[in-house]
């Protein structure tokens, strides 16, 4: 993800960018002007030494533990334009309870979803009626998400949701079969595009994994995800740049999952069938404000998430 956003500003041909990279991956090749090495522990300190020089960042980072909303909080406290969402957006969108109660008080369509600590989840769940998904309240991709049929695999479940989250209490979901899927957004303040409908390949477990997805996903529902995702973002203020928002697509109903307020993978394949420079979009909405008129789509891309093998497929 970090190359392919490197290689589309390098495209652009209108910025320089310096970006860091952990310098046990000495092998990685990057398509930036200046590539800042990092050793474990100084990442802080470095990160805030090339704010100093910078006229705009760009942060990829997971909302796990707080991680995007205090590099974000960093950038603001500095001065520095974000091309992504404020702090306060990060926090209130990577907060999947906060974004239930939102969906729910504007009336938009998501499955059950119940708040526990890991001693009250067993009545929670026998409450909610099995099967049902466990998860954490922050976190990105699957880690510690499992699907849990009955009581006798709650425990299991459990044990691997406190491995992955420090928090105290944890997401009960009714589970809910259909098609995984995304929708990548430009935002900007009052506004936003929806660019792509994007397929998720998850395989349901425990953990549950994600192994990559296609793009564009074409399904009856495209049009129900594109309204529930304008009208999810629209309950987060801040939110800004690129945004994923999760659902479940069930025949033509869009369920929703979560907002994702940074880059998600589904760039890798968007950026290839998209028919404009996405990190320039990014920068438009950004710092100008401005949306594209349209977003046409040519082809289609399926990605690994593992092997990041692509191939493009023409439409007919």
């Amino acid at each position: 993800m970090l190359r392919a956003l490197l290689a589309d500003f390098r495209a652009w041909g209108a910025v320089r960018t310096v970006t860091t990279i952990d310098l046990r991956l000495d092998d990685l090749s990057l398509p930036a002007d200046e590539v800042v090495r990092v050793a474990p522990g100084q990442y802080g300190a470095i990160f805030s030494s090339l704010l100093a020089r910078s006229d705009a960042v760009l942060i990829i980072a997971p909302e796990t533990d707080g991680i995007l909303t205090r590099l974000s909080a960093m950038a603001e406290e500095a001065g520095i334009p974000l091309l992504g969402s404020s702090p306060e957006a990060v926090a209130v969108a990577g907060d999947k309870a906060i974004c239930y109660q939102r969906f729910c008080q504007a009336g938009l369509p998501t499955p059950l979803t119940r708040q526990g600590d890991f001693a009250a989840a067993p009545q929670v769940a026998d409450e909610m009626g099995y099967p049902l998904v466990v998860k954490p309240l922050d976190g990105v991709g699957c880690e510690g998400v499992c699907l849990v049929t009955g009581p006798a695999g709650l425990a299991d479940a459990l044990a691997l949701l406190r491995r992955a989250t420090r928090h105290d209490h944890i997401l009960l979901q009714s589970f809910m079969s259909g098609t995984h899927a995304s929708v990548s957004l430009l935002v900007t303040e009052g506004r936003a595009l929806p660019l792509s409908l994007n397929g998720q390949k998850i395989e349901t477990g425990c953990p549950f994994a994600y192994r990559g997805g296609v793009v564009p996903l074409m399904h009856p529902a495209a049009a129900c995800a594109f309204d529930v995702a304008q009208a999810a973002v629209g309950l987060v203020p801040g939110l800004q740049g690129y945004v994923g928002v999760d659902l479940i697509l069930a025949r033509e109903e869009a369920l929703l999952i979560e907002i994702n307020p940074r880059l998600t993978t589904s760039y890798i394949g968007l950026r290839q069938v998209l028919q404009l420079n996405l990190a320039q979009a990014i920068w438009d909405a950004c710092r100008g404000g401005v949306l594209p008129a349209e977003a046409p789509l040519t082809g289609q891309v399926a990605f690994d998430k593992d092997e990041m093998l692509h191939s493009l497929i023409p439409f007919h």
